[in-house]
């Protein structure tokens, strides 16, 4: 038979038991607080985490976007500019285009006015050196295709050209001696008798006394200033390729074609050379 245990000693065993479980789920409270503030923490710190990456990319976006405006701005301007170029490119090359049509024009109208500036003074220099550049010009551009064309080249050319040899007859000797005294007493300031000595010898068909009744007639050396006839006699010099008379006929009918045909006419009449 049992012996009966006293009643304290029983409840030892009970007493442990309850601390025991006591002190369980204290520990399992304790370890499920530090689990919860750790979750807490974590959590916390992810979400920090977060909102600072989420920031940093936020300003990344910001700054790429900005830097993308930046470059739209830019490539937009250099387009504009580009464009602003060309249409000022084609502005100057259409003032190019326009400032040289008006040189061409200028240069045109000079060349044509150039030997209409030149006084008829100088045409007739005592000194054909003195304006042998422009009789040389002219006479090259007419040497092979003359510009006189007169009645008196295709009619009474060829009546001189069947007279004898003038360059070895009698008559071509006079012409010669009336040219040189009349050279001489043009030179001496003698112009009256200077120019009736000339007449002589051209009438006789001496061709540069035929020029100088033209320079005569230009400049009234001797005689009135007449150039209708002035020219008349250049023309029949020419005729004759005359170099000096060649160059001045062609610089008039460049220059003067209302003269330059008045002579024409007057060099074809038949008593001219009787004037």
């Amino acid at each position: 038979m049992r012996t009966a245990m006293p009643e304290d000693n029983q409840k030892v065993p009970s007493q442990i038991f309850r601390w025991f479980e006591k002190m369980k789920t204290n520990y399992e409270q304790s370890v499920q607080g530090v689990l919860e503030r750790f979750e807490k923490y974590s959590h916390s710190q992810q979400l920090r985490i977060d909102l600072a990456n989420q920031s940093n990319i936020d300003n990344l976006k910001q700054s790429h976007q900005k830097h993308l405006d930046q470059q739209n701005a830019h490539i937009k301007q250099l387009t504009e500019d580009a464009s602003y170029y060309k249409k000022q490119i084609s502005k100057q090359q259409q003032t190019i285009e326009q400032l040289n049509g008006r040189y061409d024009a200028v240069m045109s109208c000079l060349l044509t006015e150039k030997r209409k500036d030149i006084d008829i003074k100088d045409i007739f220099s005592d000194n054909e050196d003195e304006n042998s550049e422009l009789i040389e010009d002219l006479y090259l551009e007419t040497h092979h295709n003359k510009v006189v064309d007169s009645p008196f080249k295709h009619q009474g050319q060829s009546e001189l050209n069947n007279e004898p040899d003038i360059t070895t007859s009698p008559l071509s000797e006079r012409g010669n001696d009336l040219f040189d005294n009349a050279l001489l007493k043009r030179q001496s300031g003698d112009i009256e008798q200077a120019f009736q000595l000339f007449e002589q010898a051209a009438k006789l068909g001496h061709v540069k006394a035929m020029g100088a009744m033209g320079r005569a007639f230009f400049l009234a050396e001797g005689t009135e200033e007449d150039h209708g006839l002035g020219l008349a006699w250049l023309i029949h010099a020419a005729n004759q390729d005359l170099p000096q008379a060649v160059a001045r006929v062609k610089f008039f009918q460049d220059n003067n074609p209302e003269l330059y045909l008045q002579a024409l006419n007057l060099s074809a009449d038949p008593i001219f050379l009787k004037y």
